[in-house]
């Protein structure tokens, strides 16, 4: 059953960058799977759908082998960073007909279930690129941190259109380590930049507060869970004991940061976890 359904996003997304979303009917990809168009629907609810869960599967493989391939890079956090970028590029470069059919036939301004998705995405993806800049450059850069992460992707989308749009050959590791250089620049020279982005609001204790009501947000999600497993109760566990951790006079910080990446391992909890860890590099640079 999992492999038809993966059989079916991988047809789609082949038609959908050969001939557009509006132009591939469910009965284009049911025939290249060698199936009924009725199958198609024990899988999707509908086209629209499936477009989400290949969006869905972009992001998660992106997050995932950007993170799994920086993992040992834990002391070098400037090539850390270099890496991490450098698979988004790759991976954007891989799915660049699928983006540019995207982007042509579903513009962010429209209503409806995809931009809508991708709005909520990108700020997920912002985050990310939010925490992966504070993890290079310490939470010094945190006044900076908001300016840092729209320059570093509007430098990226520049880069980018010039690959999908004009078809420029570009190579994803020079052009990772050209940028995240550029960032670095800045940061380095942060004392001599004032923000133009308002600085993460709220004092300590309100940003402690967010933290707790993203994680009590996320423990509901995973106790909704279907069909629960030992993994997800181990989630919950640990989500108690970072609650109770935060709800101490003075929260062990050695504790907490061990517990969230012990969350942020779980391939399924990385989008919802960049907010949060975004959140605690900010409250441990307000306190130093």
């Amino acid at each position: 059953m999992a492999q038809r359904h993966d059989d079916l996003l991988n047809a789609a997304v082949r038609l959908f960058q050969r001939h557009g979303f509006h132009a591939t009917s469910v009965e284009d990809i049911t025939s290249a799977c060698g199936i009924s168009k009725g199958a198609f629907y024990k899988h999707f609810d509908s086209k629209e759908t499936m477009i989400l869960q290949l969006l869905q599967r972009y992001y998660n493989e992106m997050f995932t082998e950007a993170d799994r391939y920086a993992e040992g890079l834990s002391h070098q956090p400037l090539l850390k960073l270099k890496k991490k970028i450098t698979i988004e590029l790759e991976k954007s470069m891989e799915y660049r007909s699928f983006f540019y059919a995207l982007m042509t036939e579903f513009p962010p301004h429209e209503k409806g279930s995809v931009p809508e998705f991708l709005n909520r995405i990108h700020y997920d993806h912002q985050q990310w690129h939010t925490y992966a800049i504070m993890e290079a450059f310490g939470s010094d850069t945190k006044n900076l941190a908001r300016d840092l992460t729209i320059i570093m992707e509007g430098i990226l989308h520049s880069y980018l259109m010039a690959i999908i749009w004009r078809g420029a050959n570009l190579s994803p590791e020079r052009l990772g380590d050209f940028v995240v250089d550029c960032i670095h620049v800045l940061a380095e020279n942060g004392e001599r930049l004032s923000p133009v982005m308002p600085v993460h609001s709220g004092s300590p204790s309100d940003q402690m507060t967010i933290m707790k009501e993203d994680l009590k947000e996320l423990y509901v999600i995973v106790e909704d869970t279907a069909e629960r497993n030992h993994a997800e109760d181990k989630v919950l566990q640990t989500i108690e004991l970072l609650m109770e951790e935060l709800d101490q006079d003075n929260p062990r910080e050695f504790l907490i940061d061990a517990l969230l990446q012990q969350l942020y391992r779980r391939p399924n909890l990385k989008n919802r976890l960049t907010k949060i860890l975004s959140t605690w590099e900010i409250w441990k640079g307000d306190l130093t």
